[in-house]
């Protein structure tokens, strides 16, 4: 961690753990699916019925004054409900100069739910209008489950470059919650060379057995069961949008350096810091 954060014995039980499984690939692998078979298995829409219905998360502080006057909140759910990701934020220069600003101060190359010092960020996350969007979406009041600020560098030899295309740089879901969304922000111009965010559209639904039971698809798989869906996001700095992780997605391994901000909101997934 970049900075110091008030950590739980939950939170250390957490990253105990995480720590643990990441040297078991294999035991790993079922704990994965299990947890798919869990979160998204046939029984998912009764799960998000019911903390919908009695939700008691904590109402998030709202800023009065939106930064995203140009954001369409009914447009923009009805998207993410279509397409499992919306584009159409745009943070003003101001914020993203105050958000470098931040990484010039703290020397490292991913910093850990800086909201929590960063003031910048936290104006962001409490934007009223982009938590309206994640409010009609999640159908509750959501949870801010974590925030990050992470550097995506061009890998520098062969080897390198295989490890990330067997990594993040193959399609897969994320299950953060029964039901979840994510907050993307690039802090520095992005195009098809600087390792865009991509996404296939309308691949949110209901998962397949075989879907649930692995995360990750490959790049043939992909084009030939979803072509014409593939979407690279690409965009100036400040470009921003939302995006439902159970789409497949993946980051592609670009020549160029990125940095991007993240906002996790869950359903009811208790975050591991306070």
């Amino acid at each position: 961690m970049s900075f110091s954060l008030r950590v739980s014995s939950y939170a250390r039980l957490y990253l105990s753990m995480r720590k643990y499984l990441n040297r078991k690939p294999r035991l790993l692998t079922v704990i994965r699916a299990v947890r798919s078979i869990w979160l998204l298995g046939p029984w998912q829409e009764l799960f998000v019925r019911y903390h919908q219905r009695f939700n008691r998360n904590t109402p998030l502080p709202r800023q009065r004054d939106s930064i995203f006057n140009d954001l369409d909140v009914a447009a923009t759910t009805a998207e993410l409900n279509r397409n499992g990701y919306a584009l159409g934020l745009q943070v003003p220069e101001e914020q993203i100069n105050g958000i470098l600003s931040f990484c010039q101060s703290h020397q490292a190359g991913n910093y850990r739910n800086p909201h929590l010092v960063c003031e910048t960020v936290g104006q962001i996350i409490h934007d009223h209008k982009l938590i309206e969007v994640v409010s009609r979406y999640l159908g509750a009041e959501p949870i801010l489950y974590q925030t990050s600020l992470y550097w995506s560098c061009p890998p520098t030899d062969e080897q390198r470059r295989l490890l990330l295309l067997s990594q993040k740089s193959r399609f897969h879901y994320d299950v953060g919650d029964f039901r979840s969304l994510v907050v993307f922000i690039y802090l520095t111009d992005v195009d098809k060379d600087c390792g865009p965010h991509v996404v296939i559209e309308a691949t949110h639904q209901k998962k397949s057995v075989r879907g649930l039971l692995t995360r990750f698809l490959n790049d043939e798989t992909a084009k030939r069961k979803y072509s014409g869906r593939i979407k690279a996001i690409t965009g100036k700095r400040g470009t921003g949008f939302f995006e439902d992780l159970t789409c497949y997605h993946k980051h592609a391994v670009g020549t160029k350096t990125r940095l991007m901000l993240a906002i996790n909101y869950v359903l009811q997934r208790r975050p591991p810091y306070n």
